[in-house]
């Protein structure tokens, strides 16, 4: 299969088109809009921006900040800079949705306690998030994955608890990857009204009641895009989302960051994740195949494809963190535990005309 010369987006991917050196368009857009002094620099160093954030420091309640801590690397060096660069007060949200590995919770942990900072461990609903992996599992829409509608629920998850505490700043672990997708609200529209589709056919009141409940959250949501965003925060309508590397003086260097956690309070690896090298639950193994079982790439195709481009990784390190090796047996486990059949998976399409009235009459306002 054709792969781009400088990423690794395939043939397969949305919209790609390649030039003659075999370079996809996604790659020369950002050639263009770097040589064209379009990229954006925010603020010059890390005293700058820590300066900036001063504003926050008492402006609320207990805490000035909340951090989503996943137990790896990236999160955890953004952590520890929060509480002693910024010398913000945190509260510390930990998501477990019933298949995190023990290790990164752990990592969580002794972080906080090293830190001595108060962390909050959410418990996922269970039977939610095992529906929601097997509804968007079983469904055959280009480019919407379970992990990418995941990622949302635990994004959500965040700015209720910030809501909840008063808090008006959230800072996350997000790659420079990451962050470029959060941060393309037209993509986040499209995906959503796919993620609506999707829901209402399956028919399922309960699970579309509750989705929509968290996705009322969505509206006190302002992404950074400019120094000036930083005001969003002090306003009390709004939340303040930062993700800590979109910033051109922090890099998502795996190894530099990994010696950073494990001699600060000895942060232990994984012993299997994907992709290579970061802190991943274990349902990620079963989306990713049926990504690449449906469109012949993961949702982390996308990502480290960015981060080739920003310099962040190289095209062959990108490749083999990608590689894709599940340990034996685990997919047919977790494809039993959300009650899907490997062998025999049909896209859901259609329902009655009873469920379909039964969910129009919800009447939910999804344009954020």
């Amino acid at each position: 299969m054709r792969e781009c010369k400088n990423c690794v987006l395939p043939e397969t991917y949305s919209g790609i088109e390649f030039d003659e050196k075999g370079v996809c368009n996604y790659c020369n857009d950002f050639m263009e809009k770097k040589n064209s002094s379009q990229e954006k620099l925010y603020f010059k160093n890390e005293d700058e921006l820590a300066e900036r954030l001063k504003e926050y420091k008492g402006l609320r309640g207990k805490y000035d900040v909340l951090v989503p801590l996943s137990g790896g690397v990236d999160s955890s060096v953004a952590l520890i800079n929060i509480v002693e660069k910024f010398k913000l007060r945190p509260l510390v949200f930990h998501n477990d949705h019933g298949y995190e590995d023990e290790t990164a919770t752990d990592n969580v942990r002794k972080l906080c306690r090293e830190l001595n900072v108060d962390m909050i461990l959410w418990q996922n609903d269970f039977t939610f998030m095992k529906k929601l992996w097997k509804y968007f599992n079983e469904c055959n829409i280009q480019g919407l994955n379970a992990c990418y509608v995941c990622g949302n629920i635990l994004y959500l998850n965040a700015l209720e608890l910030a809501s909840n505490f008063d808090i008006p700043l959230i800072i996350n672990g997000y790659s420079k990857g990451q962050a470029a997708l959060i941060g393309d609200q037209e993509k986040g529209s499209k995906q959503l009204e796919k993620m609506i589709e999707v829901i209402r056919n399956t028919g399922d009141v309960e699970f579309f009641e509750e989705f929509a409940r968290k996705y009322e959250f969505l509206g006190r949501q302002k992404i950074f895009k400019d120094p000036n965003d930083l005001i969003a925060g002090i306003n009390a309508e709004k939340i303040l989302i930062i993700p800590f590397y979109i910033f051109k003086f922090y890099k998502t260097d795996k190894e530099v960051l990994k010696k950073i956690c494990m001699d600060r309070f000895d942060w232990k690896p994984l012993k299997t994740t994907y992709p290579a090298r970061t802190t991943n639950c274990e349902m990620i193994w079963l989306n990713t195949y049926m990504d690449i079982r449906k469109m012949n790439y993961s949702a982390y195709t996308d990502e480290y494809s960015i981060l080739i481009r920003e310099g962040e990784i190289s095209r062959e390190q990108a490749a083999e963190d990608l590689e894709f090796n599940p340990p034996e047996g685990l997919l047919d486990r977790l494809a039993r535990d959300i009650g899907i059949d490997l062998n025999n998976i049909e896209s859901k399409s259609g329902i009655n005309e009873d469920e379909e009235k039964n969910i129009n009459d919800f009447d939910i306002d999804f344009n954020f």
